[in-house]
């Protein structure tokens, strides 16, 4: 099972890689993103895994502060949670303990999927953009934008990433992820908020 925080790293990731590379005015959107101190945004996450088969949709937000805090939360209908303070990686599904890890990179690749998610708001993720390939559409004011791993088995159970995005705006407005026996997770994303005011408790480590 792909949990939330590797399928919105691959969005994420995507959105990043294809706009730099696809749009003559590539410093312009790194110049963005660089300047962008805090996001949020509403999720709505449809789970769909074929064998053995389960559907679930669920509801959450995510939350960003520069430079290193992200919070992703999903509330309904199960818990969920990925905290990233600094170098410190938490995960809590459900009722169950929480987990820390540590952030790092080795041989240029992360070790946890959510440094990509991190690498897009910092700086647009151009440091990743040899992980994947990659093709552009744009209709009036948004454009498709379709990942394909370079190398599928290191992205393993992830096969493909269809996102839309407003156009010039960068706003992402929804996504879709095929995975292995055609399974799949789509995201929604509504009320995006860039540079307001967030609550500091949204990035405290839980105590149970």
């Amino acid at each position: 099972m792909v949990s939330i925080h590797t399928a919105v790293t691959a969005l994420l990731l995507g959105i990043g890689l294809t706009t730099a590379r696809a749009d003559t005015n590539a410093d312009a959107f790194v110049a963005h993103q660089v300047a962008t101190q805090t996001f949020e945004a509403d999720l709505r996450q449809v789970f769909h895994w074929s064998f053995p088969r389960k559907h679930v949709e669920s509801l959450g937000h995510i939350s960003y502060q520069a430079p290193g805090f992200l919070a992703i939360v999903l509330t309904n209908p199960a818990s969920e949670l990925v905290l990233v303070r600094g170098d410190d990686l938490y995960i809590q599904r459900d009722k169950k303990a929480l987990a820390k890890y540590k952030l790092e990179v080795h041989n240029g690749k992360p070790t946890q999927n959510v440094q990509f998610l991190l690498s897009f708001f910092q700086n647009g993720c151009t440091n990743f953009a040899g992980l994947f390939d990659t093709t552009v559409t744009r209709a009036d004011d948004a454009q498709t934008v379709t990942l394909r791993p370079k190398h599928p088995g290191r992205m393993f159970p992830l096969r493909s990433v269809e996102n839309i995005i407003a156009w010039p705006s960068f706003d992402v407005r929804s996504m879709r992820i095929g995975l292995i026996w055609d399974s799949y997770i789509t995201y929604e994303f509504h009320n995006l908020r860039r540079n307001q005011p967030l609550e500091t408790a949204v990035f405290e480590v839980p105590t149970r």
